[in-house]
């Protein structure tokens, strides 16, 4: 495997992550429901972490965040979950 670094690229596999219902359901307000998926996401590795080995994943779908927030969204995915596109 390889060594991951600060600004890699990767990708992983956020589990039961909450999306839009794929069949479009609504409730009685016709608001679309969610289900829990199991998705696979993109991301940018910010910086890792001490002995548990996690790194710090901005993901993709983040462009435009708060001025002043952007670590507010960052993930912290385990090493073994990560792997370099």
């Amino acid at each position: 495997m390889a060594e991951i670094k600060n600004g890699d690229k990767v990708k992983w596999v956020h589990h039961m992550m909450a999306v839009p219902h794929p069949e479009g359901k609504t409730d009685r307000k016709g608001e679309i429901l969610p289900v829990f998926r199991n998705t696979e996401r993109t991301g940018i590795v910010i910086s890792s972490g001490g002995q548990r080995r996690t790194f710090q994943v901005r993901p993709d779908d983040r462009k435009t965040v708060p001025k002043g927030m952007d670590s507010y969204y960052d993930l912290q995915v385990e090493h073994t979950l990560l792997t370099i596109i």
